[in-house]
């Protein structure tokens, strides 16, 4: 009991600092509510909504701050920080498909690693990665046969010829960047080739 007791009185002399940190928390999970609203919200959240209600929040908490002196940096920290990320804490409400935070992102490239594990049956998917690129997004092994052949169908053959050209460039860059990283020496002697052939070539 005593030793309980102990804890206690040590606790009490960061009572107040405690509440005050708690509070600033709350800011940021406002922020976080605003940015974030339920998907089934009415109306629906658009760019414009959104940035509305954010900017107004920040203008509160600088109102707050005004007749807080005490708690004025932490809340110009905040605003600043938000500003300066700005342009692009809205793209997702432009771009649907654009996922809203790097965790939700981490989270999709997680599944997909999985998945592919479960597929291929082996730890490293390198290969896959290397193979397909930013085009992987797209591969779904569980989608129907006659799914995947009607959505072939919608494809423009001239639009699709380059997208496959600039697939092909993004992933020898890809490779490149992967020889590169784990045989060095290799890649940088298939490069100095490449160079004296280029040279010998040129009129």
């Amino acid at each position: 009991m005593d030793q309980l007791l102990a804890v206690v009185q040590r606790r009490r002399a960061f009572t107040t600092q405690y509440r005050r940190l708690k509070h600033q928390r709350n800011w940021l999970v406002e922020l976080d509510r605003r940015l974030d609203p339920p998907e089934d919200s009415q109306p629906h959240p658009t760019e414009r909504r959104v940035k509305r209600q954010v900017k107004d929040y920040l203008a509160e908490l600088e109102a707050y701050a005004h007749h807080h002196p005490s708690e004025a940096n932490v809340v110009a920290h905040i605003c600043a920080t938000f500003r300066q990320r700005w342009p692009r804490l809205f793209a997702c409400y432009a771009w649907p498909e654009r996922y809203r935070t790097n965790n939700d992102l981490e989270t999709f490239f997680g599944r997909l690693r999985t998945r592919q594990r479960q597929i291929q049956g082996r730890k490293s998917v390198h290969e896959f990665i290397l193979r397909y690129g930013e085009w992987a997004v797209f591969i779904d092994p569980a989608e129907p046969f006659d799914q995947l052949l009607k959505r072939f169908q919608q494809f423009d053959q001239a639009e699709f010829d380059q997208e496959y050209a600039r697939f092909l460039k993004a992933q020898h860059r890809l490779q490149v960047l992967y020889r590169f990283r784990h045989h060095p020496r290799r890649c940088l002697k298939q490069l100095e080739q490449q160079w004296a052939e280029a040279i010998r070539r040129k009129p």
